[in-house]
């Protein structure tokens, strides 16, 4: 009997034992998660998903997996679907279009945080939490700018203006464009500005330029391009030279997003202003934010950040101040996600 009893005794030590060791093996495992972003049409995505590579070898503990939607939000739903199916615990997600929510909700639905980064989704119980600017304050900045420096130069009104919106549908589209018009409304109801364009370049250098070009076959009277990004002002500038139109004196130009042909430009005085918002520190953030949230629940107090909305920073750039700045806004140290367990992180040089 003392003898069954200790071998007893020995199986459920040796059990529990196993147990244990499975159980830590287990909780070893990393988490899978998955960066389901626009992809690489445009160039200001690259540095996104370089930074979410980056920012993965801090994180042992979480295996990111990054997908490319290829700038289609029916395969941005597609991929979240299949993230879900394919066991996700996690999905960083840089919202193509607000028609995502759905997708996105029916994940959060199912047990899978949503981190949202740069556009977000339309309703915040769709995601854990969104990191990225604030597209309005960023749309009343650059336009602003231009406003003002137009006065300087004393240049007759009523100032015609033309707006070049982003992709329709996508939230950060949609708030640049009432940044924009929170400045220039009250011009146009007063008469001092006329807005002779106001239309789509879905982000990009090329339909940009062909807009600008068809307008300026019409008129050359045109005193500010107000663009939603950089691509765009690019496309604006190219167009406005074309046409033999000099910009940055005649006509000026103003963007978004410090792209280095951009900061090339307002160094040259083509371009007027661009405004940091770093995809790369949005992207280490929401890395940090997931791991945050997969391994402490930690989402950002509600006090402090409104809707679970938490604003990187942003610069107005000039040719003031544009030797300053880097590309694309990437600083040379990541400072700590704003909330939870982080730090900061030096970022590795692109080779």
């Amino acid at each position: 009997m003392n003898n069954f009893l200790k071998a007893c005794t020995f199986a459920g030590m040796t059990a529990i034992a196993v147990s244990a060791l499975t159980g830590s093996a287990v909780a070893a495992k990393p988490k899978n998660v998955y960066f389901i972003f626009t992809g690489y049409a445009y160039p200001y995505f690259a540095p996104m998903a370089e930074a979410v590579k980056q920012a993965a070898a801090h994180y042992p503990d979480m295996h990111i997996k990054i997908v490319n939607a290829d700038n289609n939000a029916s395969q941005e739903i597609t991929d979240i679907k299949e993230a879900v199916a394919a066991g996700a615990q996690g999905i960083i997600l840089n919202t193509i279009q607000e028609s995502v929510t759905f997708a996105a909700k029916q994940a959060m639905q199912q047990g899978v945080p949503v981190v949202t980064i740069d556009r977000d989704v339309s309703n915040p119980s769709a995601r854990v939490v969104f990191i990225g600017d604030s597209d309005v304050t960023l749309g009343r900045e650059e336009t602003a700018y231009g406003i003002k420096t137009l006065e300087k130069m004393n240049v007759p009104k009523p100032w015609h203006v033309a707006v070049l919106q982003g992709t329709l549908g996508a939230s950060v589209s949609i708030d640049r464009l009432k940044g924009a018009m929170d400045v220039l409304q009250p011009l146009v109801k007063s008469g001092a500005v006329k807005i002779v364009l106001n239309q789509s370049a879905d982000f990009a250098t090329n339909e940009a330029q062909s807009i600008m070009s068809t307008e300026l076959a019409k008129t050359g009277n045109i005193q500010l391009v107000v663009c939603a990004n950089d691509a765009m002002a690019l496309g604006a500038i190219n167009a406005l030279k074309a046409h033999g139109i000099a910009s940055g004196s005649k006509t000026l130009v103003v963007g978004a997003d410090a792209q280095p042909e951009s900061l090339d430009a307002v160094r040259e005085g083509t371009q007027l202003d661009t405004v940091t918002h770093s995809p790369f520190v949005e992207a280490y953030w929401a890395v940090e934010a997931m791991q945050n949230y997969l391994f402490g629940k930690v989402k950002p107090p509600a006090a402090k950040f409104p809707q679970g909305k938490v604003i990187i920073p942003m610069t107005l750039v000039t040719k003031a101040n544009v030797a300053k700045i880097a590309a694309w806004g990437t600083p040379q140290e990541i400072p700590p996600l704003p909330y939870g367990k982080s730090r900061a992180f030096k970022v590795v040089p692109a080779q």
